[in-house]
């Protein structure tokens, strides 16, 4: 029998509720037991993407707010398909924020160069107002995965990367990733940063044909 993919297999998982009713349970009495149990069920090695749009601030000043929201949702409703087609799970798109899980970095890389390559057809040639473009991050580790959303250091490390870090068009992924990839999959060094008092070795992905 073919293993499921971790990203999709949410058998057992609890919803966000659930977990949340769960710890509100918890007491010195308890929660050894409880944490053993919750870990148990819910702590998954993945690969977290976190994609966040550039020119935001920008686009919106200048065009106004529902023609940003209306590009990015248009966009949006293409890059979630290339999300699964790659062997991950969207966990939510909201505001002008994608974050992913997928079973490893190579499935999650192939699917970030895959989307940069899909904005890059959709945008050329169009006016500036109807451009769309993604700065993503990843990184690789255990997390707290629940059925309907994610939690953990690494969560937040994927999203201060997309969010702070990559540029315009960018993929960057952490060393604990990089390491991961195989040889078909070209990067090159970035630079280090310190996030969280950790220090995070950089690599940017070559997307581009």
């Amino acid at each position: 029998m073919a293993k499921l993919n971790p990203a999709l297999d949410v058998r057992g998982l609890p919803t966000r509720e659930q977990f949340f009713s769960r710890l509100r349970r918890r007491r010195p009495s308890n929660a050894d037991d409880l944490d053993r149990e919750l870990e148990a069920r819910c702590v998954r090695e993945l690969t977290v993407m976190m994609c966040d749009s550039s020119g935001f601030s920008r686009k919106t000043h200048d065009y106004g707010i529902l023609q940003f929201l209306a590009v990015m949702t248009r966009c949006y409703d293409k890059l979630v398909p290339v999300v699964a087609r790659h062997g991950g799970y969207t966990i939510a798109h909201g505001a002008d924020n994608l974050l992913a899980v997928f079973p490893d970095p190579a499935h999650g890389v192939d699917a970030a160069a895959a989307m940069q390559r899909w904005l890059a057809a959709h945008n050329e040639g169009k006016h500036d107002r109807e451009q769309f473009n993604l700065c993503i991050g990843l990184h690789h580790g255990k997390i707290l995965r629940l059925k309907d959303d994610i939690y953990g250091d690494k969560v937040n490390v994927a999203a201060k990367i997309g969010e702070d870090l990559a540029s315009k068009d960018e993929i960057l992924v952490t060393g604990e990733a990089e390491r991961l990839l195989p040889s078909r999959l070209k990067r090159r060094y970035a630079r280090s940063v310190a996030l969280g008092g950790k220090d995070f070795e950089l690599y940017q992905v070559r997307w581009k044909k």
